[in-house]
């Protein structure tokens, strides 16, 4: 059906500013000194309002309420059209509620004293006091208003026509407006004080080890939500691998979880936006059987927990001894989880970064070497092969065996400039097979016997992981025969449930074991063991050096 426009007409729409304008003016201000601003206002008005309308209550002193009232709605006024400009907690502001209580005693006293219809008026002291300075003000409010009682109701108790029913009641409703309002200032006190630890959040140190982030990550949740037990578990979205963490009072405990049962029998949680309290005391439970910590057998009633989820990882925080039952307590555990959330997704950012950073500086390395060394090395080998042409045949045998070592380190280089130039990862092969290679070579080069096992004997890895492997068998190796003289090393790899642990023990002399610390040799062993996000530790001293690394397989 076809419409038609009426000619002559056009809508009316007021001013786009004048909305604005409208807008801003009546915007409820937060303000707590212009809230009892307005509200010391109001109740000056309400009573002169009440006094013209009904002015025989104060009959025996109406003039001079009327002066009364006058005088302090003048003083309303200017402090709603000129307001100090002094702190909100500042004690100047005393001097305010002091005239705020002899105001409003003297018009509650001036009209019918306990009876008084204004006296509902006084409590707006002990608001304002409770507003300014939080449960404090409240409980000196509440003293203020009962000395105040009594000083008006003193006469009316003497008069031979007692009112102590009602001077009681009147008490009891400051008591008890005291009560309801110190409860309103100590969690208007206490959200403040999150708000500001929420603001203050700590910023974890910028490294790639996930403990030491986690400790920093959980210490700071843990003063900011009152408790001492925290539980944070997230996997990949990629699925495989995650990680579970627990912060309790001694400190951090930390687990990589690789198995696919867990994580299957966990997704549902993971992915679920709220879980019931029972729910989640029952998720933690398993995880507590999963894992071996009995110490997540808890009550459902201090539960609670958030979900978050990022870019790299989906995950769930759980507070496990919630001993703050406030109902704001479950919003502030959701922001603290999605802040967690962050900040995993910063630890998964540095470590894309230090990743770059190693590809690059190996692509730089790689030109290098093929510019210089690689390039040396080919021209020694040219000066060598001459000089050994010039020769007798029976006096060659030094220099072939020079020779074959320069060919070697030669191809070694070769292998390690094409590799980083393409920046592919090698092809998954067995680890047997490559570190005996490995280890027949050593062996020659170092003259000592090499006896390795590894278990199982089919275990397989990406070749950058063989590359790593051998250049820790070669440190080893040549550690073990420069500073301790050995010719004879075991080596033993086994495959565990979260890596590979690598055994490696000599026959040489030895060191003598540190006192009170851990020792720092051998530094370039740890430094490639910490870069593969490994542990080093040396089970035996002397006689001959043992030494047990423990690596995650990639």
């Amino acid at each position: 059906m076809a419409t038609r426009k009426l000619s002559g007409f056009a809508p009316i729409h007021p001013p786009v500013g004048l909305w604005r304008s409208l807008r801003e003016r009546w915007r409820i201000n937060p303000s707590p000194d212009r809230l009892i601003s307005t509200g010391r206002l109001v109740a000056v008005l309400f009573a002169a309002l009440a006094i013209y309308l009904d002015p025989t209550r104060p009959a025996g002193f109406l003039n001079e309420a009327h002066y009364l009232l006058a005088t302090y709605l003048a003083f309303s006024l200017l402090l709603v059209v000129a307001p100090p400009s002094w702190p909100l907690g500042s004690g100047l502001h005393l001097i305010f509620h002091a005239v705020d209580a002899l105001a409003l005693a003297a018009l509650v006293y001036l009209t019918d004293e306990l009876n008084s219809p204004f006296f509902p008026f006084l409590p707006f002291i002990l608001l304002a006091a409770t507003l300014r300075w939080g449960i404090l003000g409240a409980v000196i409010g509440a003293l203020a208003m009962e000395a105040l009682l009594f000083a008006i109701g003193w006469k009316d108790l003497w008069d031979g026509d007692s009112e102590l029913n009602l001077f009681i009641m009147r008490s009891a409703y400051f008591l008890v407006a005291a009560a309801m309002l110190g409860y309103f200032g100590a969690c208007r006190a206490s959200n403040s004080r999150r708000f500001a630890q929420l603001a203050s959040w700590s910023f974890a140190p910028a490294t790639t080890d996930a403990q030491i982030w986690l400790t920093d990550l959980l210490g700071h949740a843990s003063g900011l939500l009152r408790a001492e037990k925290l539980v944070l578990i997230w996997q990949s979205k990629k699925g495989g691998n995650g990680s579970v963490a627990m912060w309790g009072p001694d400190g951090l405990c930390y687990s990589s979880v690789d198995d696919p049962l867990f994580w299957r029998a966990h997704a549902a949680c993971l992915s679920q936006g709220a879980l019931s309290r029972k729910k989640a005391m029952a998720q933690l439970q398993a995880i507590g059987a999963s894992l071996g910590w009995p110490d997540l057998i808890v009550d459902s009633a201090m539960v609670r927990s958030a979900p978050f989820m990022g870019a790299t990882a989906i995950g769930r925080f759980y507070v496990v001894d919630a001993s703050n039952r406030h109902e704001d307590a479950q919003h502030l555990t959701q922001i603290t989880a999605l802040r967690i959330g962050h900040e995993l997704e910063r630890l998964a950012l540095i470590h894309a970064i230090a990743d770059n950073a190693r590809d690059q500086e190996r692509v730089r390395l790689a030109r290098d070497l093929h510019d210089s060394v690689l390039q040396e090395l080919t021209a020694a080998s040219l000066k060598l092969k001459a000089a050994r042409a010039a020769m007798p045949e029976d006096a060659r045998e030094p220099l072939n065996g020079v020779s074959h070592i320069m060919a070697e380190q030669q191809r070694r280089i070769r292998l390690f400039v094409e590799n980083s130039r393409t920046l592919e990862s090698m092809p998954v092969r067995d680890l047997s097979f490559s570190l005996a290679e490995k280890a027949d070579e050593l062996s020659g080069q170092w003259g000592c016997d090499i006896a390795l096992s590894v278990h199982p004997p089919d275990m397989e890895a990406p070749g950058g992981f063989h590359r790593e492997l051998a250049q820790l068998l070669s440190e080893a190796t040549a550690n073990a025969v420069r500073h301790g003289g050995a010719t004879r090393l075991a080596v033993e790899l086994k495959q565990q449930e979260k890596g590979l642990c690598i055994t490696i023990a000599d026959n040489g002399c030895g060191m003598s074991p540190p006192i009170g610390e851990e020792p720092t040799w051998p530094r370039s062993l740890r430094a490639r063991v910490h870069d593969m996000g490994g542990r080093l530790g040396i089970t035996r001293y002397a006689p001959g050096l043992a030494m047990k690394i423990e690596v995650p397989l990639p």
